[in-house]
């Protein structure tokens, strides 16, 4: 039986229609007609398919007579069926007649559901109740006029309608039927043998349209001429998208006659390409959307399209989300269906021999790509009959190639896959039953466009191309080519790695075509052309896998040999790059290991050390001693082991010497194509990008192939015990794992004293200061007689700092908790055993905390001290003021010897103070630190005590005095005039000199109240000058006529603006008082303010002239001024006359006169 027996269709004669690819076009002619029917008769309508047809007519029946009608959004990849699926639903929204009697609804292939037929049955009763045929009106919006979106969609809708599609020229022809000339004018065009929609796509200049509308119309214009204007004026050409309005009025004008609406379905294509990234656009088609939705009556619905579904984060999209409450995805499922349904459906006879073939050939088949993540499945069995001649695992194969080479989806689709399944069935129609679909295939279709679109390199595909010599080997050695290419690109990353590699066994499992024959001789076949293509350079062969190689890839890979040749010379530089692999893959599964120690769970540390040099125990962890069989032998590791002894911590690690030979090669193969790759950099040419991609990939494989030997070995590693005991476990980690807890009782032999899980319980007791802090490890006698208290004032000694007591005691062969060490050192700081200084001052015991602990000295501490004593002390500190809990006696002592620093201090200072007292004592005191300090401070109580007495009453008169000092220097300053000034010096001098101011007779005080008492006599009188002086003035004014001559409100305000009013009285009672009035106005200040009385009264006296002169120009006195000088004689007296008597007399003949 041949295959094209096999198929209802038969391969050698069935087109596919368009290629496989649907168009939704307005074109109506007899090729557009036998198109449309072949994709109607080839249509699926199952699956998703048929769930969109049938909600979409569903919602639409069920919103008609509701306010608002609802739209619907399909989505799938590109060429999922989208186009496809929206043209057949509009044609079966109308039902489309076909020559023959046939209709859409009746050529769909398997023909419609039952529920979609009762729907469009209801459709059809609806559309004859409105008594207007249904219109479908589709078209794709790719193409239209960019940035005119409303226009665009109404080009559709006008020629879903019969209209013409421009604005314009669709307008002019609603006009004309207004008018009722539209069939008049048309007539009359086509009767004179003109196209009408060609002649109105020339509107403005169609001598025939002009001709015809003058004709039914000669009042429009003059002439046939004068027409062509008209129609251009009141129909312009659209320079601009047209409004929201006008375009629903432009609908409703174009589907509706007299107000009524036919029952339209509106596809729109490609909508979500035809907005991509613009907003403004997208906001635009939500304003269509809501007018369609709603202003004609839930008589419109619109469908359209796009690749993502309105739930995807696409911002463009989410102005749509709201507006289509119908979404419907297509996915891969449809595709299969299709395809299926289309090419592959069988004819029930032939069935049984299928299926006796694909039973027959099971072993063949199962064995193909069986160590790969696409190998047979259980369900397979249930594909192979509706998948022959395509093998369920090539089909799978297909589907990742087309994912790898195709990352924008333009390929993995409907009508790739219908038209590469369509041509492969023809050629291979008279085939035998038993014939498989090979893989190659794939490549054979996919290649041209691979090559535009720049995924494959035209040197590669026409170097793949020439292999094909029209033979059978030709033929062959281009389908293998063409596999390596699709195989090398298929993700190799983890988690996503198929496991497909281009070996022969692979590429031979994907180009069997006869699966009922012995493969063994055509997978030779494959092996020995594989063979001949490496050693040509057309392949390029790592390990059993294969790569294609271009002129650029085997330049690239020449470079790469020579590195290679180089590094293998340089064994330094491969022991080193061994050791490091070795080691970090050891050092890795060392770092998994958690040991938690005792009780206490304390983590502890596993290091590796490497080398042949022994290591040195480190303090607190565990060594891993690693060599291997490459630098040492395992009989040495063994001796090693044994010599040092059972007591040894160390664990001994040897790892084998295994894969020698292939390790060295592929640690060759990783330095030399990581030096090419470093050498030759970042290409920018096709073929320069695609061999460093291969030089990655062989860099990949090479690591991986580095990582599978270090596995393996590591894997194989032995682990001893000092003493030569060998550990057992799984892995290395285990072994380390299970050794390492053997080794802490060897490094840590003394940790048993101080484990204890409530360390931390016994901590927070000594910071707060219990009698017996460890009584939380179960302890329950002394502090100081605890093993690790034992090891504490041990390694405390004549002094240690905190931190190096932790060094110690955390280490081998302690291993104590640091908690423990901590607890302790407070505790015995606590009870009197340790006394603490840090940065040269004591530290008392209530104030250490953990975190001071490493920064702290600690001492032994030999001086114990009663109650009794404790008692006395904090006596003596409440004495000089400062507080002191009991227990804090120490810390107290700190405090009490600042305080009579402070004390001392101000007992004295500078003259005439007297000098400071000595503070020896408190020197000698803070010199000493912890009980001798406090016992020292007891010895020396009685000094101490009449020190602090005297102190205080020194410092208590300092103050007092001091203030009286300043008061007196202040007044002797003021009387510096006054006889008692020198008086009052002298004394104030020598109470400065002896230095006596806190003496027990207080010296200053009287020569105060004798400066004050001067001062306030002195100050009373000069008040009383100033009086006089000022009513003597007044009383000169109040004589002259000039003064007479103004009101009393304008003298009192000429005296006080010239300061001619008594002065305040006095407010000197006090001394303060006194002082601040000094302060205002000195003695001297006194005696210049009396002198200026007289010129402050001329002064008065000029300006009551001139108030004078404006009110009575007539009797304004002159100012005459007079010279100053001092006269000797009477001679002298006489000429001062002479010369003043003609100016006065001059003067006063004018009027009077003010003589200055």
């Amino acid at each position: 039986m041949r295959l094209h027996e096999i198929f209802d269709r038969d391969p050698r004669t069935a087109r596919l229609a368009n290629n496989g690819q649907a168009r939704i076009t307005e074109q109506v002619d007899d090729q557009a007609t036998l198109e449309l029917r072949a994709e109607l008769e080839t249509f699926v309508c199952e699956g998703e398919f048929a769930r969109a047809v049938q909600i979409i007519l569903e919602q639409f029946l069920g919103n008609l007579g509701h306010t608002k009608q609802d739209s619907a959004w399909v989505s799938g990849f590109f060429g999922s069926g989208k186009s496809h699926l929206l043209k057949m639903l509009a044609h079966l929204w109308v039902d489309t007649p076909f020559t023959g009697g046939a209709t859409a609804r009746t050529l769909v292939r398997g023909g419609l559901s039952d529920e979609i037929q009762a729907h469009l049955r209801e459709l059809d009763t609806q559309v004859r109740r409105t008594g207007l045929p249904a219109v479908a009106a589709a078209g794709t919006l790719l193409g239209g006029t960019r940035g005119r979106v409303r226009e665009d969609v109404l080009r559709i809708v006008l020629r879903g309608a019969g209209w013409p599609a421009q604005y314009p020229q669709a307008m002019f022809c609603f006009w004309l039927r207004e008018q009722g000339w539209l069939d008049a004018v048309r007539g009359e065009v086509e009767s004179a043998g003109r196209d009408w929609l060609r002649e109105l796509n020339n509107l403005y200049v169609s001598l025939h349209i002009h001709g015809a509308v003058w004709r039914a119309d000669r009042g429009l214009a003059t002439d046939e001429q004068g027409v062509g204007a008209v129609l251009r004026s009141q129909f312009p050409q659209l320079t601009a998208d047209i409004g929201t309005e006008e375009f629903a009025e432009a609908v409703r004008l174009a589907l509706g006659d007299n107000g009524a609406m036919p029952l339209t379905l509106l596809v729109l294509d490609e909508v979500q390409q035809y907005i991509g990234g613009d907003g403004g656009r997208a906001a635009i088609i939500v304003e269509v959307v809501e007018a369609l939705q709603t202003q004609f009556s839930s008589r419109v619905m619109l469908v359209a399209a796009g690749q993502s579904a309105l739930a995807a984060e696409t911002t463009s999209l989410a102005w749509l989300k709201d507006r289509f409450a119908i979404t419907r995805q297509l996915s891969d499922a449809d595709v299969h269906t299709v395809v299926r349904k289309v090419l592959l459906a069988k004819k029930p006879s032939a069935e049984p021999e299928i299926r006796s073939t694909i039973r027959q050939s099971a072993g063949e088949i199962s064995r193909h790509l069986r160590e790969t993540r696409i190998c047979e499945r259980s369900d397979d069995h249930e594909q192979h009959i509706v998948d022959y001649p395509l093998l369920p695992i090539r089909r799978r194969f297909w589907e990742e190639c087309f994912r790898a080479v195709d990352a924008a989806g333009t390929q993995s689709a409907l009508r790739s896959q219908l038209r590469i399944l369509h041509d492969v069935l023809q050629d291979s129609a008279e085939r035998p039953l038993g014939f498989v679909t090979p893989a190659a295939a794939l490549y054979n279709a996919l290649a041209p466009n691979l090559v535009r679109t720049g995924v494959l390199l035209g040197e590669l595909h026409a170097r793949i191309q020439t292999l094909d010599d029209g033979t059978d080997i030709g033929i062959l050695r281009r389908d293998l080519c063409g596999l390596v290419f699709l195989i090398g690109k298929l993700p190799r990353q983890t988690g996503v790695d198929l496991g497909i590699r281009a070996n022969a066994t692979i590429l031979a499992d994907l180009m069997v075509e006869d699966v009922t024959k012995d493969s063994g001789p055509f997978r030779k076949r494959v092996a020995d052309v594989l063979e001949d293509l490496a050693e040509a350079g057309t392949l390029m062969k790592l390990g059993d896998a294969y790569r294609l190689q271009t002129t650029e890839g085997a330049e690239w890979d020449r470079a790469f040999r020579e590195r290679q040749a180089s590094v293998n010379q340089n064994e330094m530089e491969i022991a080193t790059v061994r050791d490091q692999l070795l080691g970090d893959a050891v050092r890795k599964r060392v770092s998994e290991v958690r040991l938690q120690h005792g009780s206490s769970k304390l983590r502890r540390i596993v290091v590796v050390h490497s080398g042949d040099q022994a290591p040195t125990l480190a303090g607190d962890q565990v060594i891993v001693w690693l060599r291997d069989g490459w630098t040492s032998s395992e009989q040495a590791v063994e001796a090693s082991a044994r010599e040092r002894g059972h007591d040894d911590p160390t664990l001994y690690v040897f790892l084998p010497r295994k894969h020698a030979d292939d390790f060295r090669r592929r640690i060759a193969d990783v330095a030399a194509a990581e030096q090419v790759l470093a050498l030759r950099g970042a290409p920018s040419t096709p073929e320069g990008i695609e061999a460093r991609e291969s030089m990655t990939s062989r860099l990949r494989g090479a690591q991986d192939a580095c990582d599978a030997i270090v596995s393996d070995v590591v894997g194989s590693a032995r682990v001893l015990q000092g003493g030569g005991a060998e550990v057992f476990a799984d892995t290395l980690t285990a072994k380390v794992q299970s050794g390492a807890a053997s080794s802490l009782a060897r490094l840590f032999p003394r940790f048993d004293d101080g484990d204890h899980a409530m360390w931390d319980r016994a901590l927070k007791r000594a910071r707060d200061g219990a009698d017996d802090p460890l009584k939380a490890v179960g302890w329950e006698q002394p502090t100081e007689d605890h093993p690790v208290a034992k090891g504490v004032l041990a390694k405390v000694g004549a002094g240690a700092r905190g931190s190096d007591v932790q060094k110690a005691l955390t280490a081998t062969p302690y291993g104590w908790p640091q908690d423990a060490i901590d607890a302790v050192l407070i505790a015995l700081l606590q009870g009197e055993h340790l006394r603490a200084t840090r940065n040269g001052q004591p530290v008392a015991a209530g104030s250490l905390d953990q975190a001071g602990v490493k920064a702290t000295e600690f001492r032994r501490e030999t001086v114990h001290l009663s109650t009794q004593d404790r008692i006395d002390l904090r006596g003596l500190y409440q004495s000089a003021g400062v507080k002191v809990k009991a227990g804090e006696e120490q810390a107290g002592a700190l405090a009490f010897l600042s305080a009579l620093r402070e004390l001392a201090l101000s007992a004295g200072g500078e003259a005439p103070m007297p000098a400071r007292p000595d503070s020896a004592i408190l020197d000698e005191l803070s010199g000493l630190t912890g009980s001798e300090q406090l016992a020292a401070i007891l010895e020396r109580r009685d000094d101490v005590s009449r020190s602090i007495a005297e102190w205080n009453t020194l410092s208590g008169r300092a103050e007092a005095r001091m203030s009286v000092w300043a008061k007196a220097q202040a007044l002797c300053d003021h009387a510096e005039q006054l006889p008692v000034a020198q008086e009052v010096g002298v004394e104030l001098d020598a109470i400065e000199r002896q230095r006596s101011l806190l003496s027990d007779v207080d010296g200053v005080a009287p020569r105060v109240a004798k400066l004050a008492a001067a001062l306030r006599q002195e100050i009373t009188a000069r008040h009383q000058q100033l009086a006089d002086a000022v009513q003597s003035a007044v009383d000169q004014l109040e004589d002259d006529a000039t003064w007479g001559q103004l009101d009393a409100s304008h003298r009192q305000g000429i005296l006080q603006n010239s300061d001619l009013v008594p002065p305040d009285p006095l407010n000197i009672a006090t001394d303060d008082r006194l002082l601040a009035s000094l302060a205002s106005r000195s003695l001297s200040g006194w005696r210049d303010v009396i002198d200026a009385v007289g010129s402050r009264a001329a002064q008065a006296l000029t300006t009551a002239a001139k108030r004078v002169g404006e009110e009575r120009p007539e009797v304004a006195p002159i100012t005459v001024s007079v010279q100053k000088g001092t006269l000797r004689d009477a001679d002298a007296v006489e000429r001062w006359i002479e010369l003043h008597r003609a100016k006065l007399s001059e003067a006063v003949a004018k009027g009077p006169v003010i003589v200055q």
